[in-house]
């Protein structure tokens, strides 16, 4: 279970402090999929920051389980994001040094988890790239960077898959294909996946929707409305 309770967090502007949401509380049950919409500037981003640990809020608790994430000191808490989450970004974040092969590995030699080139290479036939596995980033289109992406994100199978707009950079046909393997992924890994996007039509393939507007979560498709 992931839970956020009395949540707040407030940014600096013109030398006021203004609220970006206060009191929100949001509850993921493990092996489900959300989408979180919402308008440029809302502070979608930012949640998923605080709940990565990436961030702390200024009131309220983040829980992973049985564990109180925002209170941990920045090490724990960088140890538990590297073993339970995995994140994806708009912008994929490769390392340009590293081949495909070994951006999927760094999870796996961060966490001290033993290498398995058997998930690796069943992850990397599943979205299509066995044959880019010793290409560098560079060598890549954006559709392929984020397939590598998503791919890195579950090689150390995490509990939960954080993607931002992991979409936002890529064409339409890209996106569809990105969109599909990634909810295909995470039904079959049990990962819950909370997933930030402008788009609404990403909606159908999600279990829940929310909409985070005027600080506080609306939910528009889930347990509130069958």
């Amino acid at each position: 279970m992931l839970s956020l309770r009395n949540l707040s967090k407030r940014f600096a502007n013109g030398g006021e402090t203004l609220p970006l949401f206060e009191g929100l509380d949001l509850t993921l049950t493990p092996g489900e999929t959300c989408l979180l919409l919402g308008q440029s500037g809302c502070g979608k981003s930012t949640l998923l920051n605080l709940i990565a640990g990436l961030i702390a809020p200024d009131e309220g608790e983040i829980w992973l389980g049985e564990t109180r994430l925002d209170t941990l000191p920045a090490d724990e808490r960088a140890r538990l994001r590297g073993r339970h989450f995995g994140i994806v970004y708009q912008d994929f974040n490769l390392l340009p040094t590293l081949t495909v092969a070994e951006n999927l590995a760094l999870p796996l030699q961060i966490n001290n988890l033993p290498q398995d080139d058997g998930r690796l290479d069943a992850l990397l036939a599943r979205l299509g790239m066995s044959h880019k596995r010793h290409a560098w980033p560079e060598q890549l289109s954006g559709g392929q960077r984020q397939r590598v992406a998503l791919a890195r994100a579950l090689i150390h199978q995490p509990r939960w898959l954080l993607a931002d707009e992991p979409t936002g950079s890529l064409d339409e046909h890209n996106a569809e294909q990105v969109m599909a393997l990634m909810m295909s992924a995470v039904r079959d890994t049990g990962a819950g996946l909370l997933l930030v996007s402008h788009n609404p039509g990403y909606g159908d393939l999600a279990d829940r929707v929310l909409r985070l507007e005027g600080g506080q979560l609306v939910e528009l498709k889930g347990r509130r409305h069958g």
